[in-house]
């Protein structure tokens, strides 16, 4: 009975879970593109895929980082902000300068031309690398596709395993 409870609830966690990542993560990119934010929150927290190798090795290419915004910046602290062509660039922030921040890429050689402050968009709290990619591919149609596939798969696959191993040998349900 245990072990039967326990699969149960982990199914249903695992269920929970997608549809949050789900959820979150459709919402979150839909409001972007509609609202035009460049970088829609959940929770206080916002979400970019790396897409150069400007803060290699620290930051490689296809990392997702997660972003909150602060108070305050101070040097050293890895910034996403926006360019004026409307680009996300995460970059360290190395001075504050007449008022502007001054940021560069960990592997690039020459500093970023000094921004507004209002251009940096949060703090990077945290780096997985490798689930940028994964999370791009999942804006795909087919990735989206996948995804409600393997939710449906979960909902109603759940009831055709018990009803299968409640079959007995002579081939009726209990």
């Amino acid at each position: 009975m245990k072990e039967k409870l326990r699969a149960g609830s982990w199914l249903r966690g695992l269920i929970v879970l997608l549809a949050l990542l789900f959820f979150a993560g459709s919402g979150s990119f839909l409001y972007g593109k509609l609202s035009g934010d460049p970088l829609p929150e959940f929770l206080g927290w916002s979400q970019a895929v790396v897409m150069s190798g400007s803060m290699e090795p620290e930051i490689p290419v296809g990392a997702l980082v997660l972003i909150r915004e602060q108070s305050s910046y101070t040097s050293g602290d890895v910034v996403v902000y926006e360019d004026d062509a409307g680009n996300l660039i995460t970059h360290r922030l190395l001075r504050m300068e007449d008022g502007k921040a001054v940021t560069k890429g960990d592997a690039n050689n020459v500093e970023d031309e000094p921004i507004e402050t209002e251009q940096i968009l949060g703090k990077v709290r945290a780096v997985l690398p490798g689930a940028g990619d994964t999370v791009l591919f999942f804006r795909t149609p087919m990735g989206m596709g996948i995804v409600l596939c393997a939710a449906v798969l979960l909902i109603f696959a759940p009831g055709q395993w018990k009803a299968r191993k409640e079959e007995r040998d002579d081939g009726t349900k209990k």
